[in-house]
């Protein structure tokens, strides 16, 4: 198997996890949507598991990359914080949610490395808005009276919770809608 087609094997199994979970897909679902037999799958991902795990790491990978850029593109903490919301909206149009809101919908059927994985994405989020934030206090650029990390899980569970609500009313604009509400609270007045 080439790499361009691991990598696609890499891809769909994403699509499938963000669209029906972990639990809902199979080799099966690989095999039609890329036309290989489930023996060229087991070879390289010889379980689910192997191939899930591969998923979240790549996932992973791609969002620091994510971070990083929009770290170089945005000085000011509310442009960070805005350009790090509209990552939700990347497959929204598909009816895809956020992976890592996929996974922990599921936390307690996966197995123990995908469970490991999922927490250290979501520990991923909190650790970088924590720190956008808190630099965002100390710039005089956000005013939050509360503890940092608290604003941090305020800001992620209002995205992945918006993403849930827009998928469920089919209304990609409620992804942001909460976000948009806490961020109103939280920047300082120009």
């Amino acid at each position: 198997m080439s790499t361009p087609t691991r990598t696609q094997l890499v891809a769909e199994a994403e699509e499938l996890m963000r669209r029906v979970g972990y639990s809902a897909f199979s080799y099966a679902h690989l095999t039609e949507k890329i036309g290989i037999r489930k023996a060229s799958i087991h070879y390289h991902f010889p379980t689910k598991q192997d191939l899930a795990e591969a998923v979240v790491d790549v996932a992973m990978a791609r969002f620091v990359e994510a971070l990083a850029a929009i770290g170089s593109a945005e000085p000011a903490a509310p442009a960070r914080l805005d350009a790090y919301s509209r990552l939700f909206l990347l497959g929204v149009e598909d009816n895809l949610r956020p992976l890592c809101c996929a996974l922990s919908a599921e936390l307690g059927v996966l197995p123990d490395s995908i469970q490991e994985k999922t927490r250290r994405y979501f520990d991923l989020h909190l650790d970088w808005l924590t720190g956008v934030i808190e630099a965002g206090r100390t710039a005089g650029e956000l005013h939050w009276p509360g503890e940092v990390r608290a604003l941090a899980v305020l800001l992620l569970t209002t995205l992945e919770g918006g993403s849930l609500v827009a998928r469920a009313q089919q209304a990609p604009e409620l992804v942001l809608a909460g976000f948009a509400q806490v961020m109103m609270q939280i920047r300082t007045p120009a």
